[in-house]
């Protein structure tokens, strides 16, 4: 279990000599990154400054008081929430480019505040597993652990929306599905993607109905500080997904982003062209050099996730 130190608020930050705080010196770098045409990399920069802002719980600081401690804390917490190394160094990297840049301008006296976190990056363990192993975890039975039994049926819907992230899946509103076909937005991307609504997705959603306006009972209490349940759950559903990987002997370590890189290693495996199989995942460059392919036809999408799920 990781054990983080919870910053406390204090009184809101006060500005420094240059009359600027980390938050909005940040919002002015990601506006002048859209103003260059950096899409992508404003996009990255804004999920980095969002996510800093809930561990912060909306406080915004002065920039010449961020040290080393907190950055440790910041670690933990991404940690804490599910982040792999790589995705943690990647939000802190982001940070300490907005921070380095600052302090060239005069605005504070760099403290090295990065010197004693993960900024660099690992080699991807494998993250995919095969079909027989999706097959023996829809199969066990684990109608006598209800936390099991959900943690199980959130990870096979993943899979059958085409590896949807848990954010995208956690913010679901049953109003999102119309004529059979889901429609949502991603999270961290903002392209919208739409998804054939199978019988076994139909099947899952019917078996854990939710109160309220989401499709998925994971955030039970709406309007009620949602990101921290959404959160909260992730966390449970990982935990019990370490226990499920453990009854069917998996030496992959299993987690809801398990689901992203199997689909798509299965649907290489079945030939589905790279440019489908990045369509249907909703892929987004932080490139603005690269040369977006057109949109691939919904309907080859959901032939492509067909032939992924057919067999299970």
């Amino acid at each position: 279990m990781v054990h983080v130190r919870t910053h406390i608020p204090g009184p809101p930050a006060v500005a420094d000599s240059q009359g600027r705080t980390f938050f909005d010196f940040m919002k002015d770098v990601i506006i002048r990154l859209r103003q260059l045409g950096h899409i992508g990399t404003a996009k990255n920069y804004q999920a980095a400054l969002g996510s800093f802002k809930r561990f912060r719980n909306y406080k915004d600081i002065r920039i010449g008081t961020i040290d080393h401690v907190m950055m440790e804390d910041y670690q933990a917490y991404l940690h804490a929430a599910g982040l792999v190394p790589n995705s943690t160094s990647f939000y802190i990297r982001i940070l300490r480019a907005v921070y380095n840049r600052a302090v060239r301008e005069g605005m504070a006296v760099d403290r090295k505040p990065f010197r004693t976190v993960f900024t660099g990056t690992e080699k991807t363990l494998k993250r995919a597993i095969t079909v027989n192993d999706i097959k023996r975890i829809k199969r066990l039975d684990l109608s006598g652990n209800p936390g099991l039994e959900f943690a199980r049926d959130v990870f096979i819907f993943l899979f059958l929306c085409r590896g949807m992230s848990f954010i995208d899946a956690a913010f679901l509103k049953k109003s999102d599905i119309q004529n059979g076909v889901l429609t949502y937005r991603r999270h961290k991307t903002g392209q919208l993607l739409h998804v054939k609504v199978i019988r076994q997705i139909e099947e899952l959603t019917s078996r854990h109905p939710a109160e309220g306006v989401y499709l998925l009972p994971i955030i039970t209490a709406p309007g009620k500080n949602e990101r921290r349940q959404y959160e909260t759950t992730l966390h449970r559903v990982n935990k019990s997904l370490k226990v499920i990987a453990e009854k069917i002997n998996l030496t992959v370590p299993l987690t809801t982003y398990v689901t992203r890189h199997t689909w798509a290693t299965i649907a290489k495996t079945k030939n589905v062209p790279v440019n489908v199989i990045s369509d249907a995942l909703g892929h987004d460059s932080v490139s603005t050099t690269q040369i977006y392919l057109a949109s691939i036809d919904s309907s080859i999408i959901d032939k492509a996730n067909e032939l992924v799920v057919s067999e299970l």
